[in-house]
């Protein structure tokens, strides 16, 4: 990946520059279509996250939600961690951000399901906005909207990450970047990080909230129909989705910020040539451990649910399984280990784990000559088969027990990067960091020689 990709986008000069984002390979998502200038009225604040802040808007009579997303501290995100020394230049910084940056996350988390013309798992994306500087005082004098950091009240504001990589052309902090997407009606009364807003409208973190619903629980269709689409999402190259009952807006995915999406310095190994083989397999093992980690997600989200009132009447847990005959997220089954049904196939497999699909299948090449903003009427719809196949991961007995547990939003992996943007693993539990440092700056230097 080329090392001049910038970190963030700089304030565009003409409508030449809003060009379909971020700019590495793979899916992109097209700027939101104002026909003619900007033109946005902030009407109320709906809520925030770790890496956003949510309103409501209205643009040419029509009502949105405008999802405004934060400068985020490096080590909020998948990629550079919290290694100071290695891996904080900008060139480094831009090469993990073109990929994990939540804004691009997403960007392309909803590009690859417009290109695949599956749009229908998610709510409704209608392009990327950057704010100009008029929408952003008039957004500032409604709402004072801190967009440093993230969320948490002891974080938020003390360090300018905005102005930490001002445009390369400008020389300014980078524009707000934003995501217009569909209001939906709120069926639940979600609160995730809970918010209340100052008399002046300025957005203040409490704490972290809990659930409530205040109609009923999932029924057992509702809870099948998401399943499903977690399913297909990983068969469109999109997992580590970061899965729980806020997410969902008429029971569609509503926030893929922390997606994973195919291709990505994680899943494809054409992307950096200079891997070696145990970097390979390491890689391998860490893409099949968030892709379970989606699995327990949902069972935890739907054990959780039977816990709130009004009382689950349903057998929620035994219906909808993602595993049948394996143990469910539940504390007195946590340490039961998954046992296959003896088929003959199977025996084969008795020493593996195995998903229900695999994102890295998808051919997400085959979708180049697919522009972003194309209408649907252009596009094809990607077949997706209704049981994919699985993924049988080759591993020994014991690392299959391992994997069999919950290791919910559990990582095994480093990730340090090269000036020229090429990313490597490395374990953090099994290989110390400077000396894994020290192999790579080894190994570069015995490529710029024989360059």
């Amino acid at each position: 990946m080329p090392a001049t990709i910038p970190i963030y986008p700089d304030w565009p000069e003409s409508a030449a520059d809003l060009v379909p984002l971020p700019l590495c390979p793979g899916p992109k998502l097209a700027p939101f279509d104002f026909q003619g200038p900007q033109e946005i009225d902030f009407l109320n604040y709906l809520g925030g996250g770790l890496h956003s802040h949510v309103l409501k808007v209205r643009i040419k009579g029509q009502d949105y939600a405008l999802k405004l997303f934060r400068f985020p501290f490096e080590d909020d995100w998948f990629g550079p961690g919290d290694d100071e020394r290695y891996n904080r230049t900008r060139n480094k910084t831009s090469a993990f951000a073109a990929y994990s940056d939540p804004f691009n996350s997403e960007c392309r988390a909803f590009g690859r399901l417009k290109e695949a013309g599956h749009e229908d798992l998610a709510i409704p994306c209608y392009g990327y906005v950057l704010l100009d500087e008029q929408h952003e005082r008039k957004l500032q004098d409604k709402f004072e909207l801190d967009l440093n950091g993230n969320c948490e009240a002891w974080q938020a504001g003390d360090d300018d990450m905005r102005g930490l990589y001002p445009g390369e052309r400008s020389g300014k902090p980078p524009p707000i970047r934003c995501i217009v997407k569909k209001l939906a009606k709120l069926e639940c009364g979600i609160e995730g990080h809970t918010m209340r807003v100052s008399k002046k409208g300025k957005a203040l973190y409490l704490g972290s909230g809990r659930v409530k619903p205040k109609v009923g629980n999932f029924s057992v269709a509702n809870a099948r129909k998401i399943l499903r689409a977690t399913i297909r999402l990983h068969q469109l190259g999109i997992f580590h989705v970061d899965i729980r009952r806020e997410q969902f807006l008429d029971n569609k995915f509503c926030d893929l910020s922390t997606a994973i999406t195919v291709p990505h310095f994680l899943t494809n190994t054409e992307l950096n040539p200079r891997l070696n083989a145990k970097e390979i397999a390491l890689m391998e093992r860490e893409i099949f451990l968030i892709v379970m980690c989606d699995y327990w997600a949902f069972e935890i989200m739907v054990s959780d649910d039977i816990c709130k009132e009004p009382v689950q009447t349903s057998k929620l847990t035994e219906m909808v399984p993602v595993f049948p005959r394996r143990a469910h997220y539940q504390m007195e089954f946590a340490d039961r280990p998954y046992n296959l049904r003896r088929t003959a196939r199977r025996e084969q497999h008795r020493h593996h784990v195995y998903a229900l699909a695999d994102p890295r299948k998808f051919d997400w090449k085959a979708f180049a000559a697919v522009k972003p903003g194309m209408v649907a009427k252009q596009r094809r719809k990607v077949k997706l088969p209704t049981r994919p196949e699985r993924w049988y991961l080759d591993c020994t007995p014991e690392d299959a027990a391992y994997l069999n547990k919950p290791h919910l939003a559990h990582r095994d992996l480093d990730w340090f990067a090269t000036e020229e943007g090429l990313i490597y693993p490395s374990h953090r539990y099994r290989e110390p960091r400077d000396k894994k440092i020290k192999e790579l700056e080894e190994r570069e230097k015995k490529y710029a020689s024989q360059d």
